[in-house]
């Protein structure tokens, strides 16, 4: 795992950062922070993920660096409807563990909500786990309010 020398801290907050577009060579750590959330990753497979999603226009992938090591990503991406209008939608959003409540994720979300207004989305729609209280109440400080809760259906492809 990648380590910090000096890594903010809620009494420290970061000050030396760098958001930028995720690369295929950052597979290792995207998938070392996808596991903090509670999802397997396998690096080959992030890796030829993060490979598609560059190559589609309406999809964001982008990481936060500090001291040159990716401490937090965001995948989201533009998605135009019929019912609802222009949503920009955050299918992950991951800080450090250790990182958490540094305002990381705080700079993520404003990063996005940025992009959503420069594309004309009339909102930024994301879900969370339903055991993770700790990002409801986060989301909740910024001024995100629970809209629905609904049923999700999957059917497994492969």
């Amino acid at each position: 795992m990648s380590k910090l020398v000096n890594k903010p801290t809620k009494s420290r907050p970061m000050a030396n950062f760098v958001i930028r577009a995720l690369k295929c060579s950052d597979a290792p750590r995207v998938a070392e922070l996808t596991v903090q959330l509670g999802y397997r990753a396998d690096v080959h497979q992030v890796r030829v993920r993060l490979d598609k999603l560059e190559k589609e226009a309406a999809h964001h992938v982008i990481g936060v660096e500090a001291q040159r090591v990716l401490v937090a990503f965001a995948h989201f991406f533009e998605r135009p409807s019929i019912e609802k209008g222009s949503d920009m939608i955050v299918q992950s959003l991951v800080v450090d563990d250790e990182l958490r409540g540094s305002g990381i994720g705080r700079m993520l979300i404003e990063h996005i909500e940025h992009i959503a207004r420069s594309k004309n989305c009339d909102s930024v729609t994301l879900s969370s786990q339903g055991s993770r209280s700790d990002a409801h109440e986060f989301y909740k400080r910024l001024g995100y309010e629970l809209s629905t809760t609904s049923n999700v259906f999957l059917k497994r492809l492969m």
